[in-house]
């Protein structure tokens, strides 16, 4: 559904939402990253940088099962960082 809306926007605005959410995603999986243990994040490294989805998609959803509510989360705090610096 993401991606139809984003198709709606103007390409400018594509390429903010694209960067809004890439940001989303980097805060999230950082701090999800700092509550796994030693060998997780050894195991998440390796898959992250072997650049196999599937991989990527099973590990996220093996222990990563929170990261939808983290990224919510996350969401909401970049947008009241964004309208306190209006």
């Amino acid at each position: 559904m993401h991606k139809i809306f984003l198709n709606l926007l103007p390409p400018e605005l594509k390429n903010i939402a694209s960067d809004l959410y890439d940001i989303i995603l980097e805060r999230s999986l950082t701090r999800t990253y700092q509550n796994l243990d030693e060998q997780t994040k050894a195991k998440m490294a390796d898959i992250f940088n072997s650049g196999a989805d599937g991989e990527k998609n099973a590990f996220l959803n093996e222990y990563l099962k929170d990261l939808p509510a983290i990224m919510a989360e996350e969401a909401k705090k970049l947008a009241e960082e964004i309208k306190t610096k209006e």
